[in-house]
């Protein structure tokens, strides 16, 4: 059993896998508390200075071609201008954090993809976009609210790129949106459309998983 599994307990587990893996998104509220510890500011602290870091600064929607902040005094300054950041490969560059995603491993194995945002108050990093992974957002720090869209005009197949995310213009699927709070946890499908804005400065972690063969009926929850 990984940190999925064990977070939601079997009902819950259950329920994310027959209901919603690969289909619609799961938020559930508080589940993911242990893991606010592993994902705090002072780990970022320790990652930016990381020969590991892979760090992207964003703001409003654009990768901006800043320097990468190495300690969070940095990382202060660039809040000040509203830019922030997505720390990519954040396993390579903190051991909490790739604990935590090796641990969720367990529960659905596959290609990962795990960044770390740093995002300050009401601003956002980037636009509206998709992903090919399935998403699980862990918030640890903040108020961040994810606004989601089932996407019915770009197809899975199609790489994700700015030409690609041109066409939410058409999107007419209904609005959801869902806050996240520290310790919360949101599952995203692959495809779907999704763009974050945090009301509070917020950290959070996503771990993007590309299932091994088989989708869905990779998934373990023992």
């Amino acid at each position: 059993m990984g940190a999925l599994a064990e977070w939601l307990g079997r009902d819950g587990w259950d329920e994310l896998v027959r209901d919603h893996l690969g289909a619609q998104p799961f938020a559930r509220p508080g589940v993911a508390r242990a893991a606010v510890p592993q994902c705090s500011w002072p780990m970022l602290e320790e990652a930016l200075g990381s020969d590991a870091a892979d760090v992207l600064v964003v703001r409003g929607g654009r990768d901006l071609p800043e320097p990468r902040p190495r300690s969070l005094t940095e990382l202060r300054a660039l809040f000040e201008q509203g830019s922030g950041i997505a720390l990519r490969k954040a396993e390579q560059a903190s051991a909490t954090v790739g604990a935590l995603a090796s641990s969720m491993a367990r529960d659905v194995p596959g290609e990962q993809r795990v960044i770390v945002f740093a995002t300050p108050a009401q601003t956002h990093g980037f636009g509206w976009h998709f992903d090919p992974e399935e998403v699980f957002v862990v918030q640890t720090s903040g108020v961040k609210t994810y606004y989601l869209r089932a996407n019915t005009v770009c197809p899975k197949q199609l790489a994700p790129c700015a030409e690609s995310f041109a066409r939410y213009a058409l999107e007419t699927s209904p609005l959801l949106a869902c806050d996240l709070e520290p310790g919360d946890l949101l599952y995203i499908p692959s495809g779907y459309w999704h763009m974050a804005y945090a009301r509070r400065t917020s950290l959070s972690v996503s771990i993007g998983v590309l299932p091994d063969s088989g989708g869905s009926q990779g998934v373990d929850g023992g």
